[in-house]
């Protein structure tokens, strides 16, 4: 079993227009769609798609929360979250009829000292019965900012991998921590390592130093020049098929799902990649955030290309 914790969860509303956006008119959208959103909540929909067992769970609050749990139900994923007072936030994702994608993101609203402690002795029960873990997204106000290096040093003392895909000071604050996998691409690396990264040479080279920080795989999204990973094995650079994108929108969080799926069934670096790069690539084929169909994945699973650089 996987477990996903997502301590910023959201409802995630995609809105479908039939025409551009027009600023400062009244648009009305043509479909909506409602999903348990949030980092970590994309990557539990695509474990469940890759057919492994998954459990939710962070933080949950209010109506909206309870909304959280019965579409997450829906889709066919437990949960485990821990209830707090303050209201699980909304998140909308507005998709122009030629595909272009605008965010608005909801801040988190504040937990307590005592939640967080609630969350923490969640994390080490999880971590315990879990065979992959997954941390995902970013934290609500009130959490200490050295929360992902605590759960990822329970989630090792359990003697279980972590997979940690965050950005800015969470990720910073987390590296020393030595999660199992990180996600970053070049900005998050240039912020890590303080200098620019434009090369791909430069790009393998950064990895690699982050990688001798205690970070068994790096694992670097190259946009439409597909991604790169730095292991023990090697480094490999992996090629997508080109596709044309519906909403692109939770291919990261899927890519990491994926990872954690291989993972967990002790796949080989190149599989690895190759079965990661093909369920993301999938997710930009779905209109639903965080969906993708395994019959398309394993389509481009005999497309998608990895060789070794070194």
């Amino acid at each position: 079993m996987i477990c996903t914790i997502t301590l910023n969860s959201s409802i995630d509303k995609a809105y479908q227009l039939s025409q551009p956006v027009e600023a400062g008119t009244v648009m009305r959208v043509a479909t909506c769609i409602d999903n348990a959103g949030g980092k970590g909540l994309n990557c539990a929909r695509a474990v469940a798609t890759c057919g492994e067992d998954v459990v939710a769970s962070g933080f949950v609050g209010g109506h909206n929360g309870q909304l959280l749990c019965d579409l997450l139900a829906a889709d066919g994923i437990d949960e485990q979250f821990v209830r707090v007072a303050a209201e699980t936030r909304c998140c909308i994702n507005v998709l122009d009829p030629d595909g272009r994608s605008t965010e608005f993101l909801e801040p988190g609203r504040e937990v307590s000292e005592a939640e967080v402690e609630q969350m923490l002795v969640k994390v080490k029960e999880l971590a315990e019965a879990c065979d992959v873990v997954t941390i995902n997204g970013s934290v609500p106000k009130g959490a200490p900012a050295d929360v992902y290096a605590q759960i990822i040093t329970l989630v090792k003392a359990a003697g279980k991998p972590v997979i940690l895909d965050t950005s800015g000071a969470n990720l910073l604050n987390a590296i020393e921590a030595g999660p199992t996998m990180i996600k970053p691409n070049t900005d998050e690396m240039a912020q890590i390592l303080g200098r620019e990264i434009s090369s791909l040479d430069e790009v393998v080279a950064a990895a690699q130093e982050i990688k001798a920080k205690g970070v068994e795989r790096v694992v670097v999204s190259l946009g439409g020049d597909g991604a790169l990973m730095v292991c023990d094995e090697g480094v490999f650079r992996g090629h997508a098929p080109k596709i044309d994108v519906v909403n692109p929108v939770g291919a990261g969080d899927t890519m990491v799902g994926a990872f954690a799926v291989a993972m967990a069934r002790g796949k080989d670096p190149k599989e690895t990649l190759a079965y990661a790069m093909a369920c993301a690539s999938a997710n930009c084929l779905s209109p639903s955030t965080g969906h993708f169909d395994k019959v398309v994945a394993d389509d481009l699973l005999s497309k998608t290309k990895v060789e070794p650089l070194s």
